[in-house]
């Protein structure tokens, strides 16, 4: 047998290097970090393959390390990042999903594993690294990491990051490329492509259907409609590459069926880009651009909508029982605050099912078969627990009583309640449980809102009240589920005597693409209107809300609003509480920061205005109203953005307060700082809220 495992190699030598005070009490006396911040240059990426046998004693032996004979960066000069990659269930292909830099253009793309070339042996003889010997399934596969952490991530998170320019690719010896002219190498291919006016949002819903040397078909996840939705695609293949001259260009159109279909916009400009990069002198070492364009292109031959309308699908999550033709996945129809399990047969599109209970949020993992799946559910006011739950297709027998072939049918489906890892029930002191509000905005959007009441509370007073933020993309913070531990601040707030109020305002996951793409390009110059604007209605709402005693509470990106809040509503929050605050997003990160903001030289109006560094004289005059806190070694939000913020407050002669851990990264993770930070937050605002 033969493994294969496909790996990305990283050249991070171009990316600029920090230095940090190390975290060590002994040793080093610093540590040093790559980090590319945004508009600088990103790591260069490529995918390489290491193939090796297993002796009878498990030894690893005959390893040859192979690359690519056509370089990504060659095919497609716009690559900067790859962010997934996996095998086909036959093993006989790697597939990847690529990304432009400005996050806007994504491609799924095919790669068979006989364009990879040996360019390393441990063995002279190694007969096996020059053919295309099958993969077995001992193969190994790598998914590709999440391609930009938020300031809520760490560092660790962040994506490596591929080529942006193209280079002249360099020229192997003859025993590293395979000649171009090799009929048996079969080209790669282009399965799907997609572009988006805001950005692009990578998602784990691929799945193999059915795969031949002539077409693919495949499960996949799209926002073209605004919404996420799943699609059955089939997408023809080359097998040839060269053989189709010309003509593949015009073969995008759709072929009629009877099932729903959406047409595909083909992708304009891919040509273009194509023949630029193969300007300058032959490289005969290289495939000829002529014999790479028919495969460039998508080839879609059917793409149907299987869900549809105004609400999410989930972006991992999704199984497919092969014996069945069913799809189950994670979505959000019923509301944008429970996740559910639903079904649906590739025989009949658009009509789901759904298989969990609403009033609660639901996870669930299946098995292989799709015949097994665990689900853990709960609600706010209600622990979780854990279900195993068995699928049974109720199909009918013919007159021979003989069965008929596995049913395609969502309604023969039964669910059998299989035992109870552990039942969970009410929470203790049901009281004090948060609640979840859904006011109107001007706009006319329903924003979600969830307050902790205070332990205290009496009718007739007024409270003084905590906004806890967050605020930025990819969050959600109000759902029906019971999250115990992760709101251990806010309960220990309201035992307190403080209200405590968490908003999802524009810009949040799971809307859809106009309500996230809302802070395209202007992050903290938006998003506090929304949430001022819910925190005055609530406070009309409830009527215990004291309007003069609010203040305002966040971490990385919440506290960078916190920052924003004391600037932009210095009448609404009294005091501020900023941990870990981003200040400029020039000195974020390419990853996240351009996804939302743009490249710097494509948006300066955008960096100015929602930088914190541009207000520091509308910060506060008076003492005691801002509290800023960061670990000296965050390796994400960097010290930087707080040095800077206090140098230039204290040149302004501008109060506040600074506390900082001198061993702490962005997350507090010894039990002395938390406790520490705990107390300091609760001090600071009984002393001046």
């Amino acid at each position: 047998e033969v493994y294969r495992i496909v790996y990305e190699e990283v050249d991070e030598s171009d990316v600029s290097l920090y230095t940090f005070p190390s975290s060590q009490s002994s040793g080093r006396d610093y540590e040093e970090y790559r980090f590319p911040r945004a508009g600088t240059s990103n790591a260069k990426s490529k995918l390489k393959l290491v193939q090796f046998r297993l002796s009878e004693n498990l030894r690893i032996t005959d390893v040859c390390i192979k690359e690519l004979q056509c370089p990504l960066t060659f095919a497609f000069p716009w690559l900067e990042y790859i962010v997934r990659v996996g095998w086909t269930p036959d093993s006989k292909y790697v597939w990847a999903q690529l990304l432009d830099r400005p996050q806007q253009r994504l491609e799924l793309v095919l790669l068979p594993v006989d364009n990879f070339c040996e360019i390393y042996s441990s063995s002279s003889s190694s007969p096996s690294c020059g053919t295309a010997a099958a993969a077995t399934g001992g193969n190994g596969a790598v998914s590709a990491a999440s391609y930009g952490s938020s300031p809520g991530q760490h560092a660790g998170q962040h994506q490596h990051h591929g080529q942006h320019h193209s280079h002249p690719p360099r020229k192997l010896s003859a025993s590293g490329w395979r000649s171009p002219l090799d009929k048996s190498t079969r080209p790669l291919q282009v399965l799907y492509a997609e572009t988006s006016s805001s950005w692009v949002n990578v998602h784990d819903v691929l799945q193999f259907v059915e795969l031949s040397e002539r077409e693919v078909t495949f499960l996949w996840a799209s926002e073209e409609s605004g919404f996420r939705h799943l699609y059955l695609v089939t997408s023809s293949l080359n097998p040839n590459g060269c053989s189709s001259g010309s003509n593949s260009y015009g073969s995008n159109n759709h072929h009629s069926t009877n099932a729903p279909t959406v047409n595909h916009k083909q992708q304009h400009g891919h040509g273009a880009e194509v023949c630029s990069s193969a300007s300058g002198p032959a490289d005969h070492s290289m495939p000829s651009m002529a014999c790479l364009g028919s495969t460039l292109l998508p080839r879609i031959v059917q793409k149907v909508a299987l869900t549809g309308g105004q609400w999410e699908v989930l972006g991992r999550n999704v199984w497919y029982d092969r014996a069945h033709q069913l799809v189950y996945f994670m979505g959000l129809r019923e509301t944008p605050l429970e996740k559910h399990l639903y079904v649906v047969s590739l025989a009949a599109p658009n009509h789901l099912r759904l298989l969990t209970m609403p009033g609660y949020s639901f996870t669930v993992e299946f098995n292989d078969d799709c015949t097994l799946f665990l689900q853990t559910y709960c609600n706010i006011s209600t622990l979780p627990s854990w279900e195993l739950v068995r699928i049974r297709h109720d199909g009918a027998a013919n007159s021979n009583g003989c069965s008929h072939a596995p049913s395609t049918s969502i309604d023969t489906l039964r669910l059998i309640s299989v035992g109870y890892l552990a039942e969970g029930g009410p929470s203790e002191n049901t009281q004090y449980n948060p609640s979840i509000h859904s006011p109107q905005i001007s706009t006319g959007d329903v924003l979600y809102a969830m307050v902790f009441k205070p332990h205290n509370f009496m009718l007739g007073v007024k409270y003084p009240t905590v906004l806890n933020v967050y605020g930025g993309p990819e969050v959600q913070t109000v759902s029906n589920t019971f999250k115990g531990m992760r709101q251990l601040r806010m309960h220990m707030l309201a035992s307190q005597g403080y209200c405590v109020i968490c908003v999802d305002s524009r810009g949040s996951r799971h809307r859809g693409v106009e309500f996230e793409s809302y802070i395209r390009c202007r992050m903290g110059t938006v998003e506090l209107s929304d949430q001022v604007e819910v925190l005055r209605i609530l406070a009309d709402q409830l009527g215990y809300i004291d309007m003069d005693r609010v203040a305002i509470h966040g971490w990385s990106y919440g506290g960078y609003l916190s920052l924003m809040g004391l600037v932009q509503y210095p009448e609404i929050f009294k005091v501020s509480i900023a941990g870990a605050p981003v200040t400029s997003w020039e000195y974020y990160d390419t990853g996240y920061t351009e996804r939302y903001m743009d490249l710097p030289d494509s948006n300066r109006s955008g960096y100015a205005a929602g930088s914190v560094l541009n207000y520091i004289q509308k910060f506060p005059d008076e003492d005691n109203r801002l509290l800023i806190i960061h670990g000296l070694i965050d390796e994400n939000v960097h010290f930087y953005h707080t040095s800077q913020l206090v140098s230039r407050l204290v040149r302004a002669n501008k109060p506040y307060q600074l506390q900082v851990y001198p061993n702490e990264r962005h997350s507090l993770r010894n039990l002395e700082a938390s406790k520490h930070y705990e107390t300091k937050l609760l001090s600071f605002l009984q002393n001046h809220l």
